[in-house]
Formats: C-alpha cells, sequence, structure tokens
C-alpha cells in the first residue's frame, strides 16, 4: 500500500484502538454470584444510613426511600446482574442530577454558607445516592464500592453524633463490613481456580490460610486508629466554619430580659403566682434572681447538657453581687437588648486575644441562661434578639427546650500564674470607684472573719497570692461535703461555715471566699454555673450534669478583668494549655465504667497466663508439624511441584483432574527434553514404594526437568 494510502488508514487504526479501550475500561465487571458476600454489604449499608436518620436526618420520605428501597434495589442488581443496564445507567445518572439539584436548593438559603446549616442536606445527598447506587451493584467491584459508600455514612453519623448511641452503630457496622471484605477475599480466592484452569496441590488450604493476613491488616489498623486517636488534637481547637445552632422550638419566657428557669417549679422567677408545680429533680436554685445559702439538697446526676470544646472551663450563667449575710441577690439592672441575626456580637468587656469556641447541646429545659466560658464576644443562636447584663450574664426571651443548640465564642486571657501576680502586685492600680462600690459591698461581717482573712492572706504581696492563702486555709481546716445541718436562724452563714461547722458545699465555701476577699478590699462576686463535666473521649464532648452546677469566686484583677477561682474543683488557668490529645481521659472514662475486680486480678492475670501458655503450645505444635511435613515431602512430591512451577511459565498449568502422565504428555510440545517417560515411570515408582527408586534413576529423572527448562 502507497504511504498516502497508508497515512489514510493510520487515524482510522487509532480511533479503532480507542474505541476498543474505552469499551474495555467501560466493560461491565464479572457478575458477582455469592448470595453471603451482597447480603454482608446491605447490612452495613443498612446499618451506616440508619446511624444517619439516628442524628434527626430527613424525613419519613426518605426513611422509608432507605429502608425499603435500597433492599429492593440490592435485589433487583442480584436478579439483574448479567445484563448491560445501559438504560438502567442513564436513568441513575439522571436521579443523581435530580437529588443533587435537590440538595443545592436546600443549602441555597444557608447564612454566610455556615457549613453546620450545610451537613443535614449534605447527609440526605448521600443517603439518595446510595439508594440510587444500591439498583446497579451487579459485581464484586460495585459491591465493594458501596461498602466504601457506607464508611462515608458512618463517618457523616460520627460527626453529627453528640452520645455514645453511635458506639452500637459503629461496632454493628464494624462487624458487617468485616463479614464483607472476608467474603469478598474468599469469592475472589474461588475464582482462581476457574481463571488457572486448574488447582494446585495444596491451593485449597493456601486459600483458607490467605485469610489471616486480611485479619492481620484488620488488627493492625485497628491498633494505628487507637494510637492515632490518642494523640491527634482536640476537636474544636482552632476556629473553623462550623458554628451549629438550632432553636427546636420558639417559646417566649413572658419576662423579656429577665430570668426564667421551669426547673424550679413554684420557685420559677418567671411564676410570679407560684403555679410552677414542683421543681425538677434536676433543677438549681442558683439559677434565678437571688441564691440562698440556708437551703440544702443537690440537683440529681441528670445530663442536662453536651459541651464541645477544645479544654474544661467553668460554663459560666450568671453572678451575683449583693450579700446580706445569708443570701445573695443580683443589681437590679435593665438588661440591655441585642437584636438582629445570628451571630449576635456581644459587649463583651474582656481584654482577652484567645479566641474559645464552645458548642452546648441542651438535654433538659432549665433556664433562659445562655451559658458561656468568660468572657463571651459571639453567640450563634436562631433567635431574634438576646439581652445582656454588664457581669458578662447573657439571656434569651425564649425558652432553651431539649434540642436547642447554640455556640459561644469567648474572648479570654492566657493568664498564668505568674501573669497575675505581676498585674495585681505592690504598685498595681487601684479598682475603678464604680467597680469598687459594687464588688467592695459587705453587710455587717463578723471581727473574726475579718480576723481571719487578715491573719490567713494579709501580708501576701499580691492578689493571686492573697487568692490561693486562703483557698489553702479553706483546703486544710475545712471540707466539702453537701450533708450539713440547717443554718440556724440569725447566723451568719460564712462565720457559721468557717468556724462551727467546718465543712459546706460550693455555695457556702465560694461565698467565704468572696467576703474574706471583699474585707481585704479585692473586689469579688460570686459566679454560678456548671463545671466542666466528664469529658466523653469518644465524643469528645464534655457530658455536664445536674449534679455538676456550681458556685465559685470570680476575682477582679487590674487590666484583666475578672478571673475564677475555686477551692473545690480544679480547673486549669485559661494560659496554662488545653487537653493533650483527643484521647486525653479515656483511661479514667474507661475505669470508671469497669467493674471494680478487686480480689479478681490475680485471678485474671493466671487466666490471662494459661491462655498464653495454651496459644503458645499450639504454635508450637504447629511449627513442629510443618516442620515434619517439610522433612517428609517425598522426592517424587517435590519433582511434581518443580514440574508444575516450570508448566506454569509457559503458560500451561495443571488441571485439577490430570494425572502427571497426561500432564507431561501436554507440555512435551512445549518443553521438548530426552526421556521424559522414563522420567514419569521413576517418579511414579518412588511415590508408590515410599521412596525408593534408585538414586541413578532420580538423577536422570532431574536431568530431564534440567534440559526441559533451559534458558527459562
Amino acid at each position: 500500500m502507497s504511504e498516502p494510502g497508508g497515512q489514510r488508514t493510520r487515524p482510522a487504526q487509532r480511533e479503532s484502538g480507542l474505541l476498543e479501550r474505552l469499551r474495555r475500561v467501560n466493560a461491565p465487571p464479572p457478575p458477582e454470584d455469592s448470595v453471603a458476600l451482597r447480603v454482608a454489604v446491605l447490612a452495613a449499608v443498612l446499618i451506616a444510613a440508619a446511624a444517619v436518620l439516628a442524628e434527626d436526618v430527613g424525613g419519613p420520605v426518605l426513611r422509608v426511600a432507605v429502608f425499603v428501597g435500597i433492599p429492593a434495589g440490592f435485589v433487583w442488581s442480584h436478579v439483574a446482574r448479567e445484563r448491560e443496564g445501559f438504560w438502567l445507567k442513564l436513568g441513575l445518572a439522571l436521579g443523581v442530577l435530580v437529588v443533587f439539584g435537590g440538595f443545592l436548593r436546600a443549602v441555597s438559603g444557608a447564612a454566610g454558607g455556615s457549613f453546620a446549616e450545610v451537613q443535614v442536606p449534605l447527609a440526605e445527598l448521600f443517603l439518595w445516592v446510595q439508594l440510587l447506587h444500591s439498583l446497579d451493584v451487579p459485581g464484586r467491584r460495585d459491591l465493594l464500592f458501596s461498602l466504601v459508600s457506607s464508611l462515608v455514612l458512618v463517618a457523616v453519623a460520627g460527626v453529627l453524633s453528640i452520645s455514645l448511641g453511635f458506639g452500637a452503630y459503629l461496632l454493628a457496622w464494624g462487624v458487617a463490613a468485616l463479614a464483607a471484605l472476608v467474603l469478598a477475599h474468599r469469592s475472589e480466592v474461588a475464582e482462581l481456580p476457574r481463571l488457572g484452569e486448574g488447582t494446585a496441590p495444596g491451593q485449597t488450604e493456601q486459600a483458607g490460610g490467605s485469610l489471616r493476613p486480611l485479619f492481620a491488616v484488620v488488627a493492625l489498623v485497628a491498633v494505628l486508629g487507637v494510637l492515632a486517636f490518642l494523640v491527634s488534637p482536640v476537636a474544636g481547637s482552632a476556629r473553623s466554619l462550623t458554628f451549629p445552632a438550632s432553636l427546636p422550638s420558639v417559646r417566649p419566657t413572658g419576662q423579656g430580659g429577665g430570668i426564667a428557669n421551669p426547673s424550679l417549679g413554684s420557685g420559677d422567677p418567671a411564676s410570679s403566682d407560684g403555679s410552677g408545680g414542683a421543681a425538677a429533680s434536676f433543677g438549681y436554685f442558683g439559677f434565678s434572681d437571688d441564691l440562698d445559702t440556708s437551703l440544702r439538697g443537690r440537683p440529681d446526676d441528670t445530663v442536662v447538657m453536651r459541651v464541645r470544646a477544645s479544654a474544661p472551663d467553668f460554663w459560666r450563667g450568671q453572678s451575683f453581687d449583693i450579700w446580706d449575710g445569708r443570701r445573695w441577690t443580683a443589681n437590679e439592672e435593665e438588661p440591655d437588648p441585642v437584636f438582629g441575626e445570628s451571630p449576635f456580637q456581644l459587649p463583651t468587656r474582656s481584654v482577652g486575644s484567645e479566641e474559645f469556641v464552645q458548642t452546648y447541646y441542651v438535654e433538659e429545659e432549665g433556664p433562659n441562661i445562655v451559658f458561656g466560658a468568660m468572657s463571651p464576644e459571639e453567640l450563634y443562636l436562631e433567635e431574634s434578639g438576646v439581652f445582656t447584663l454588664s457581669d458578662g450574664t447573657v439571656r434569651t426571651a425564649a425558652h432553651l427546650p431539649s434540642g436547642a443548640i447554640y455556640t459561644v465564642v469567648s474572648r479570654r486571657v492566657p493568664a498564668t500564674a505568674d501573669l497575675l501576680r505581676r498585674v495585681s502586685g505592690p504598685g498595681s492600680a487601684p479598682p475603678p470607684a464604680a467597680l469598687a462600690e459594687r464588688y467592695l459591698q459587705l453587710p455587717d461581717v463578723p471581727e473574726r472573719v475579718r480576723a481571719l482573712a487578715r491573719e490567713v492572706a494579709g501580708g501576701a504581696p499580691s492578689t493571686y497570692d492573697k487568692v490561693r492563702a486562703l483557698e489553702a486555709w479553706m483546703a486544710d481546716n475545712t471540707r466539702y461535703t453537701i450533708d450539713i445541718p440547717p443554718l440556724p436562724d440569725g447566723e451568719d452563714a460564712v462565720e457559721r461555715y468557717l468556724f462551727e461547722d467546718r465543712k459546706g458545699f460550693c455555695e457556702q465555701i465560694g461565698t467565704a471566699l468572696v467576703v474574706m476577699l471583699r474585707s481585704l478590699g479585692v473586689p469579688a462576686r460570686l459566679g454560678v454555673g456548671y463545671a466542666a463535666g466528664e469529658r466523653n473521649p469518644f465524643t469528645g464532648l464534655f457530658e455536664v450534669r445536674a449534679s455538676d452546677a456550681h458556685a465559685w469566686a470570680e476575682v477582679w484583677f487590674p487590666g484583666l478583668g475578672w478571673q475564677i477561682f475555686d477551692p473545690t474543683a480544679s480547673v486549669p488557668l485559661a494560659g496554662d494549655g488545653g487537653l493533650a490529645g483527643a484521647g486525653s481521659g479515656l483511661g479514667a472514662f474507661l475505669s470508671a465504667r469497669l467493674p471494680d475486680l478487686g480480689d479478681a486480678v490475680p485471678v485474671l492475670l493466671a487466666g490471662a497466663g494459661v491462655v498464653a501458655l495454651v496459644v503458645g503450645a499450639r504454635a508450637l505444635v504447629r511449627r513442629r508439624r510443618r516442620r515434619r511435613a517439610d522433612r517428609e515431602r517425598s522426592w517424587a512430591a517435590a519433582w511434581s511441584e518443580e514440574l508444575e512451577a516450570l508448566g506454569a511459565t509457559v503458560g500451561r498449568p495443571r488441571r485439577e483432574s490430570e494425572s502427571l502422565r497426561e500432564y507431561v504428555l501436554a507440555l512435551r510440545p512445549v518443553l521438548p527434553a530426552r526421556g521424559w517417560s522414563q522420567a514419569v515411570a521413576t517418579v511414579e515408582e518412588d511415590a508408590f514404594s515410599g521412596g525408593r527408586a534408585p538414586p541413578g534413576r532420580r538423577a536422570e529423572a532431574e536431568r530431564v526437568l534440567v534440559e526441559a527448562r533451559g534458558d527459562r
């Protein structure tokens, strides 16, 4: 053919080759016949989808589509696994476009493009795509893709989850996913004989043993995952786009910027006629207009909220500044409204430079107080406005029911002991007159209370040292307990605590510290809220119980503002660092939930030793058996295996039904050598005589293999 003609045909040839490659790339995978594998993958997908739906994602239509449509799709995929399915693929592509369009419509109204508002629509999109994909999973590759997709759904559920209830779904998904991986591996191994048109001796045993690397990989991933969990950074350690906020129902308190606390029943400040009924077991009497230290009794262990934060802190609610010897009351000031849209910019009075983000998940309806670490600067809350007080208190005009979510961004001073000593030592600036008038107020304090404060802390060089000296004295001479006698009529609560009972709970202890500091000329007030609570390392949230309701002292420092001190709860200063990693507190969390083994420890250790001995003995026996089998392997078996390996190199594996003589006849055209018949006779004689073939004939048979191998 002429060169021009050849040039005309080359593009056609290239086009043909390109089309062929495209066909190969888009060719449907071999159909998967294993029903067990399909069921295991379906179980993993449904469990992952259920985990997402359990986080209040989707409505009734999506739930029916998931729990009915996905199983139906898997059944259809199995029935139609042999079909090409061109029109089905086209329909699925259109379906993906439709659900993606719905996702875009759902997020188009997200304020500022906040990722928090995109999370739920994104989770719904994943579920719809999983449903569509379930209609076209004919092969093993498609099933494994569904398994990976279910992992994505599990991750989404983990992001949305705020409780350990997610752990049950994770465990169930892990079992189903592992079963699917094992079944997929076995299905692939089972195809090897068909692909090679034969089974080498011992191949069945190797297929079963080849599962060991799979389990080894799973174990390695588990170990690496735990290590990564322990050392990975704590969630929320840096500012992110995620600022969750939700208010399930808007129910006005009727108090405007005043306080309302329905958990106090008839004691609710918003219930002026006393018609509130009985107080809830989780209600705390300190979230009110006043705090009476003569009251006894504590809230129960109900979880009232969960807090996502990068470090523990006091979740502050409000403060009290007027003390009369038995009762605290808050200054009667008019709350300042802050109207507009979320996020609300709060009139913070902090000079700090460190941002501290906290997200609060309300579990039980309590006061209309927005809790937050000192000092709140931004508030993300789905309300039309909030109210602030000069002490940093933030209130809503609506109740905060169970399910409410809000995020607070506080501005903190990275305070350390050295910094607090430096700003409050000799020569430090005096407090402003208005602040001193409000926070140095005292009634007729008993003289021995003042004398004790002067004796313990009067000579301390700084405000910080005064605080620590008083805390140390109370730690050495009093104790914390909720079992204290009633406060007699007419007695001063602080004097009774310090000199008579020598025991009390946080309200008495915090009040005593504030009163003694005021008597030394240090501005102080009583703050109330919640202690940090217990951090759940698996969810990364602090679980705050009603019994964590707390009172503490807030002390003013020149140039830095208010700092929290508390003789009864250990929370580090803001500048002393936060949590070491995501797994912080894992040991304490688990030990608090494991039974006290006590005397059973030696028995358990002995049992573990016995198990270790049994496992070691079995491993030793297996090793000896393998060595014995290697020693007992006959010359005939070794010759046959070498022949089969040689045959495999020329593309002719041995079939399972072939005898040795038949196999040699098949190989002779591609492996020419002299003496094949005699060599086979020698091998058969050696095999049936128990290894008694003459050495000379063995050597001749081995020469035949060498000649057949040639330069291969």
